[in-house]
């Protein structure tokens, strides 16, 4: 189900929020980003990149900014639906390290709730697509 302007300006600024939290390296607002629940997730690409509940968040964002580098996304093709309070996100674009290198492919896909008239991350789950 499509999602009503509303719903989709504000999962946009939620994940981008997020993205540009990841991007210059804020730890506690990459955690606040999610919705605090004890099955809040996040999957990374790489293997054993999983994160469920606060503590596990917490703690994949610190060994995340304890790298010297960052991850800069760009994320031009995203696709909002919603019913009611829970929306969802796909999208596809690139990412590159801070320190340079080539840009690769980037796919994401984003569960969210909106609590309190702010969207909240539940899933956040990211990949590489192969090539």
């Amino acid at each position: 189900m499509r999602a009503k302007a509303e719903a989709r300006w504000g999962v946009l600024r939620a994940v981008d929020a997020l993205l540009d939290h990841i991007a210059n390296g804020r730890h506690r607002e990459s955690v606040a980003a999610f919705s605090g629940d004890e099955d809040a997730m996040l999957i990374g690409p790489e293997p054993g990149e999983v994160a469920i509940g606060p503590a596990a968040l917490s703690t994949f964002f610190a060994e995340l900014y304890a790298r010297p580098d960052r991850l800069i996304f760009t994320l031009p093709e995203r696709r909002v639906s919603a019913m009611g309070t829970v929306a969802w996100l796909t999208g596809e674009g690139t990412y590159r390290l801070s320190t340079g290198g080539e840009e690769r492919p980037f796919r994401l896909t984003a569960v969210l709730e909106r609590r309190r008239e702010v969207w909240l991350i539940q899933l956040f789950s990211a990949s590489e697509p192969p090539g």
